[in-house]
């Protein structure tokens, strides 16, 4: 099996912000796909007004992304990709491999598995899938079974300092 980064869970937005960019043909919707991006990046980072525009000043000349070109546009990506900003790809999930468990229950075991695992692959995430459930596959788990997952993937989120519910706790990581 193939090792393949799983998505966050708040990232849905903007990897299909991304997907869509790179494969836009209209100049001005990829345009506005690539702002829209550099938004997100710009949020993502936590970058101060002041800091966002300094950024795309040095990058462009520039201090608005509205008076950028393209390929500026696509330098002030680069550049928010250079200061951490990531873009994770988005592993689909079709119909054929969802078995009993719901969309939302493996799209919320894949984004808890982002967060807490030290080795962010599908094939660790079925390895503990198979201990914990009894299944070989995120594919194969039932409603049941997947809740066993995710109450685990719980604990796992409340020992590494995140918590479950989205309200922060403390010092977390990112």
């Amino acid at each position: 099996m193939k090792d393949t980064p799983l998505r966050r869970p708040a990232q849905g937005v903007y990897e299909e912000i991304l997907i869509q960019t790179m494969t836009a043909k209209n100049p001005q919707n990829r345009r506005s796909k690539l702002i829209q991006l550099i938004h997100v990046g710009r949020n993502k980072l936590a970058l101060t007004d002041d800091a966002y525009r300094a950024l795309l000043q040095g990058v462009s000349g520039k201090d608005s992304c509205a008076d950028m070109t393209i390929p500026q546009l696509e330098e002030a990506m680069k550049a928010l990709r250079r200061a951490g900003f990531r873009v994770y790809k988005k592993l689909p999930l079709r119909p054929e491999n969802i078995g009993e468990a719901s969309r939302d229950q493996l799209e919320y075991i894949k984004g808890m598995w982002e967060l807490v695992a030290k080795h962010k692959t599908e094939r660790t995430l079925n390895a503990f899938i198979r201990r914990v459930a009894k299944v070989d596959n995120i594919r194969f788990l039932d409603v049941h079974s997947a809740q066993k997952v995710i109450l685990a993937l719980r604990a796992m989120m409340v020992k590494a300092g995140y918590d479950p519910d989205g309200i922060p706790q403390g010092d977390l990581k990112t």
